[in-house]
């Protein structure tokens, strides 16, 4: 439900500025094909690449591919208002012969465990941009907010170990800032682009990417533009014991993504 809920907000979006005035719209929608790198949870106890049966716990993860879609709205004078959800899940199988403990639960296994955890997110941004000749440079604020949760389950006995971000909500402002450049190629509308976000502190968030965006070349591009995406993004997070000023203790994680990504775009 989350997922849909995060998508609709975005793709609404779509329609509302497009029928207003001096309002500029760019959207996308796709898919990120994530490796997991390195992955630890609650303090170290648990490793999510790891296949060991006891402390560190291995869970034996792998990334799904995830959709991600996103909205850009730009505004006369206020800052543009960025959204984007992107769906983060990994899964994995394994014995183990530990006490695992996340979000404040507990459970004892000596059993085969599949376990999730889900670091699926929505941004809001609040930028301003600076158009520059053939380029452009925005900065501003980012506010992530992940929206899923750790779970695990025993195949044997069924217990059942389930801590959900929704919970505690873990809301993590973060700089903004992004930049992109339009090669004088005659007859080619394309883009390449590169971006971060990133908080630099105890709780440590840097996502950034780069990119390349290709317009089609339609007789409707007068009123609206139609391309592809694709790039690189490499993401870390540490989930300290507190992040602005919220008790975090019980989500402690230090987990690293990278890996691909393709989609659709549309620029009003």
């Amino acid at each position: 439900m989350k997922i849909w809920i995060a998508t609709a907000a975005v793709t609404l979006a779509a329609p509302m500025a497009w029928s207003a005035p001096l309002i500029d719209l760019t959207g996308s929608v796709g898919y990120s094909f994530n490796g997991l790198d390195e992955g630890t949870l609650a303090n170290n106890s648990m490793d999510l690449t790891s296949d060991s049966a006891n402390s560190p716990a291995g869970l034996d993860h792998e990334v799904d591919a995830g959709l991600y879609a996103a909205a850009k709205i730009g505004l006369p004078v206020l800052p543009d208002i960025g959204l984007k959800y992107e769906s983060l899940v990994s899964n994995g199988s394994n014995t183990i012969t530990d006490t695992i403990s996340y979000g404040g639960e507990s459970q004892s296994y000596a059993e085969d465990v599949e376990s999730e955890l889900d670091m699926s997110y929505l941004d809001v941004s609040l930028t301003y941009g600076v158009p520059l000749p053939m380029s452009s440079i925005d900065f501003g604020l980012n506010f992530r907010t992940f929206m899923g949760g750790f779970k695990a389950e025993g195949q044997t006995s069924g217990q059942k170990l389930e801590a959900s971000f929704s919970d505690g909500p873990v809301i993590v402002p973060m700089l903004y800032l992004a930049g992109s450049f339009a090669p004088p190629i005659p007859s080619t509308d394309l883009t390449l682009s590169g971006e971060i976000k990133t908080l630099p502190l105890d709780t440590n968030v840097t996502d950034w990417n780069l990119k390349a965006t290709w317009f089609a070349p339609l007789p409707t591009n007068a009123l609206g533009k139609l391309g592809v995406e694709g790039g690189y993004r490499n993401y870390g997070v540490t989930i300290s014991d507190n992040t602005a000023g919220a008790d975090t203790a019980d989500f402690a994680s230090e987990i690293s993504y990278s890996g691909f990504f393709l989609g659709a775009t549309v620029q009003f």
